[in-house]
């Protein structure tokens, strides 16, 4: 299990890609990416069901059933491919790594996963920015100020130099 050291936080709460005040702005590249038949990633509940109102169903659903630390009640029915796994606020566990390189050799549109964390998912868009192919979009939420659309081969460096940084326990 990795952990999230105190002096990184502040650095990871800036965006890794590119912060927009809303997911309708980007609406049209996303289902490009989709029509050309790349990955879409989507972490947070918030981002995944404003995906899924554009008609937007990202091919991998990374969820805690949380919504800004509030649960949230709500229900993603476009596939019944649900992975349900353990990890700790401020942890990175070896179940979740593994789960997301997984989903991301296997997931495609006929064949969405969901990825049901339990405890936060906010560290995985590490392991995915570090294990999907370049061409792969990953989305998540920036509280009180939009989403963060990250193209992978333009965060990788960054993400494997944070990776490099957390602890392991």
């Amino acid at each position: 299990m990795l952990t999230l050291p105190k002096y990184l936080r502040s650095e990871l709460k800036k965006p890794l890609g590119q912060l927009y005040k809303s997911i309708d702005i980007i609406e049209e590249k996303l289902h490009q990416q989709l029509s050309e038949d790349k990955l879409i990633i989507s972490i947070g509940d918030a981002t995944t069901k404003n995906l899924i109102k554009l008609n937007i169903q990202p091919q991998i659903c990374i969820v805690d059933n949380k919504i800004e630390r509030e649960p949230v009640e709500h229900k993603l029915t476009h596939t019944d491919n649900l992975v349900h796994v353990n990890n700790p606020a401020g942890c990175i566990t070896d179940e979740l790594v593994k789960i997301c390189i997984d989903s991301i050799n296997t997931a495609t549109s006929n064949n969405p996963v969901i990825i049901e964390v339990k405890g936060e998912e906010d560290l995985a868009v590490l392991p995915c920015i570090l294990n999907a192919p370049k061409d792969t979009f990953i989305l998540y939420g920036q509280p009180k100020e939009g989403v963060v659309l990250v193209c992978v081969n333009e965060a990788f460096n960054k993400a494997k130099h944070f990776y490099k940084q957390l602890n392991k326990e």
